[in-house]
């Protein structure tokens, strides 16, 4: 007997739909022909320094982040993309200090271990506010959705590095951990020194403190990682596929690796994406004698697609290793512009050898009650960010 993933995720249907449709892979909407530019490269790139790489690779992301406007579309692929640089050469600074503790496990720890505590904390500013004597930075790793407060004096000896400081730039910070006098969180971060790691153009960065709709945030894929949307399905994700493997491991089953590139229709499960190295030009494509095209002459000598599911291969290995499951990238080319139809999605597919259909029930339902369970301990800042802003039945939902 077979579990069907369609049975399987049927509770989370919602959720994970939602989830999908809102992470397309970013290289989806960069130009196939743009050059190698440091826009590409994302903020990454302003944590390490250009001199700890190669020297042809260092050179050539330096000139990719001055580089000149692409013909045709009056921006430049370089700076005015990429809206933070490396500011300094990074040697034993901040920036690659160890002892780095994440946003997350300040907020979520223990206040009577944490305050006092000297701490380095690492990400990138939301907002900053220059006062007199003082500054307020928000900084956000990515660990969750909620940033930190860090709070540096006028009299510490890197004010002036603060003062550069705008929405975007990359930035390190050492400080103690101290109570907070704010609403809506219980620590802050008091500095005693502040690095700027990569600066940032304030007047181009796109992204402000506001909701950004996901039609724009598509148009800068190289940044949408930092809008608390695409960062908090980025996590819940992770947390789901992490839970995926645990349940499916502490059950004893196999994980499968099947096929990706295959020739097979999978009981014809859907519109299949074809995969082949023949011309593109249709005079040049070889015909057989019939006129059709001629598959012998191409790199597999068959057709080939992009796997609409791996049941077929998980089937065969459930016939000789008992219980296994693949968990991959699957592939449909229906056209359909709806939210339920996604041309590359990631499915779960069990297969269990001596079971019958109650023993597949039971396993679904065990599985969708495990991972919920988990997502709901392991990223409850998220689901509540979802809950608040795209379904406010949805904690209620997943609860009951």
């Amino acid at each position: 007997q077979r579990v069907r993933s369609e049975s399987m995720v049927s509770g989370l249907r919602g959720v994970l739909v939602v989830l999908a449709a809102t992470l397309p892979l970013a290289s989806s909407f960069l130009p196939s022909s743009a050059p190698l530019s440091a826009s590409m490269l994302g903020r990454a790139s302003s944590l390490r320094s250009l001199s700890q790489v190669p020297r042809g690779v260092a050179a050539t992301l330096r000139h990719a982040a001055f580089a000149r406007p692409t013909a045709g579309t009056g921006r430049s692929m370089g700076a005015s993309r990429l809206m933070c640089t490396v500011s300094k050469e990074v040697g034993s600074g901040l920036a690659l200090a160890g002892g780095r503790l994440k946003v997350k496990e300040i907020q979520q720890g223990d206040e009577s271990e944490l305050l006092g505590k000297e701490v380095v904390v690492k990400g990138w500013v939301r907002t900053v506010r220059n006062q007199k004597a003082f500054s307020f930075i928000e900084i956000n790793d990515g660990s969750t959705p909620k940033g930190i407060q860090v709070v540096a004096q006028a009299e510490i000896a890197s004010y002036g590095e603060v003062e550069k400081l705008v929405t975007g730039s990359a930035v390190a910070v050492r400080g103690t951990v101290v109570e907070s006098p704010a609403k809506g969180q219980k620590l802050e971060i008091s500095a005693i020194e502040v690095e700027l790691v990569g600066d940032c153009s304030g007047a181009e960065y796109p992204l402000q403190k506001k909701r950004h709709t996901l039609e724009f945030l598509r148009s800068i894929a190289h940044l949408r990682p930092r809008t608390n949307t695409i960062a908090s399905v980025a996590r819940v994700r992770s947390a789901l596929a992490y839970a995926t493997h645990e349940f499916f491991q502490n059950k004893g089953f196999f994980y499968v690796q099947t096929p990706i590139v295959t020739a097979s229709d999978c009981e014809g499960a859907g519109e299949l994406f074809r995969v082949t190295t023949l011309p593109t030009e249709i005079a040049k494509i070889p015909k057989t004698k019939e006129g059709e095209t001629d598959f012998s002459k191409d790199f597999f000598g068959k057709p080939a697609y992009l796997t609409c599911s791996g049941q077929l291969s998980a089937e065969t290995y459930a016939s000789a290793m008992g219980d296994v499951y693949t968990f991959g990238p699957t592939f449909r080319a229906e056209n359909s512009q709806t939210t339920k139809h996604l041309a590359e999605f990631w499915m779960i597919e069990p297969e269990l050898a001596f079971c019958d259909l109650e023993g597949d029930m039971a396993n679904a339902e065990a599985f969708v009650k495990y991972v919920v369970k988990h997502v709901l301990d392991t990223c409850p800042d998220d689901l509540a960010f979802f809950n608040q802003f795209y379904d406010k039945e949805l904690l209620k939902r997943l609860d009951d």
